[in-house]
């Protein structure tokens, strides 16, 4: 099934709306979904589903827990893999990436995830390192819940804006 057939899909099955843009967002935001799982797809599942009247409430929402759920599997991934990893001769050699991370959250700290969760390029991985650099579990869960939210809050206004900018032409 690919992007089109799955679309399609979820426009005559609305009830399964939510559950999809939980998906969605979850792969978006996972560390290994997110590497090679652009923010867009989300973007254009969540624009074609408003265009099909769609309640923006279900697919802001949805995205918004998947999203919250890819970064605590992340987090609680990179808190019980990272320090496996840290000692494989490849990451070993990327020492210094580990270092500059550890730092950012030691001098951030929660306001680190905020930042990180809206920018798209590193948004599934800011909460992988997080868990490597042992921050403490309810700081992040907190600043990842808060994060989510203030994402969801602009998926809301970006959909708008380009239903907005559709329904010009």
């Amino acid at each position: 099934m690919n992007s089109e057939q799955f679309l399609n899909w979820i426009i005559s099955n609305p009830e399964y709306a939510g559950l999809a843009m939980l998906l969605i967002g979850f792969l978006e935001s996972f560390f290994i979904s997110g590497a090679v799982w652009p923010s867009v797809i989300l973007l254009l599942f969540a624009v074609g589903l408003s265009e099909a009247d769609i309640k923006l409430a279900y697919i802001c929402i949805g995205a918004g827990i998947g999203s919250w759920v890819g970064d605590t599997l992340s987090f609680y991934s990179g808190l019980f893999f990272g320090p496996k990893l840290k000692n494989l001769e490849f990451l070993k050699k990327r020492e210094a990436i580990f270092i500059r991370g550890e730092n950012f959250f030691n001098k951030y700290g929660w306001s680190g995830i905020l930042i990180g969760r809206l920018i798209p390029a590193i948004r599934p991985f800011i909460p992988f390192i997080a868990g490597i650099s042992s921050m403490k579990s309810i700081i992040f869960i907190v600043s990842s819940i808060l994060a989510c939210v203030i994402w969801s809050l602009a998926l809301a206004i970006l959909i708008l804006g380009i239903d907005n900018i559709i329904n010009l032409f």
